[in-house]
């Protein structure tokens, strides 16, 4: 069986209704907790759809994808926002999500090099989590590090914007548990938390099972980013 997967970045307005139910049927087989007007909602709020397929064009994956055009002190800064998301458990390990998600970063950063561009992300999984540590050298929050005044305040700016009900203190805290993963995806193993990382997290969201999501912020650019990330800017600037 082939189980390659092929990413494409696509306008939210351009999903159709069948598309939508496709989208909500995978999204819901992976996490408790889960309504159609929730859904709803969080794709209505965002700008763009990153798509998985299959070399059938089934979608094995998604991401929704919001960009934030904010002030902060003084300066502008944009901020990409991810809302629901979820890869089909067979295609775990593809690494398709991250080369398209990094290749619209970069082409971001290249619309745009002289203001800052930040990943937006919030967690409610460790899985999630473990993107940080494996893609970029400095993000917050982290394990041994303490996050500088400048990331604690912007991740409180953005925290407060997108949830201006249900966040604090570097958290979103949903008043109802609301889009769990399932236990025997989001509880991590006794090896699993051998990985310090992944034992921050739990640690600092202890209550990712019932959908609280932990607000974290790193800065896309070639000097922060690992290779992956290198590879799309490179290939985006032309020069690869």
């Amino acid at each position: 069986m082939n189980r390659a997967l092929f990413g494409s970045v696509i306008p939210r307005r351009t999903i159709s209704n069948v598309q939508e139910n496709e989208l909500f049927t995978l999204f819901r087989h992976y996490y408790r907790c889960v309504t159609r007007a929730d859904f709803e909602r969080d794709l209505a709020e965002k700008d763009q759809v990153l798509l998985l397929r299959d070399i059938r064009g089934t979608v094995r994956g998604f991401t929704t994808m919001r960009l934030f055009d904010v002030n902060y002190q003084g300066r502008r800064v944009r901020a990409l926002f991810n809302g629901n998301t979820i890869i089909e458990q067979d295609y775990w390990g593809d690494q398709e999500l991250v080369r398209t998600w990094c290749a619209f970063m970069a082409g971001l950063e290249r619309q745009e090099p002289d203001v800052p561009l930040y990943w937006y992300l919030i967690c409610s999984g460790f899985r999630t989590y473990l993107f940080l540590p494996l893609f970029f050298c400095d993000f917050a929050p982290r394990c041994g590090q303490e996050t500088s005044a400048h990331d604690a305040g912007l991740i409180d700016h953005l925290g407060h914007l997108g949830f201006p009900d249900e966040y604090r203190d570097g958290i979103v805290y949903p008043p109802e548990p609301r889009e769990c993963l399932r236990p025997e995806l989001g509880v991590p193993t006794e090896r699993r938390l051998a990985n310090r990382n992944v034992r921050y997290f739990v640690e600092r969201n202890p209550g990712y099972l019932r959908g609280d999501e932990l607000v974290c912020l790193a800065e896309f650019s070639f000097d922060n980013t690992k290779r992956a990330a290198h590879e799309a800017i490179a290939r985006v600037r032309g020069v690869a």
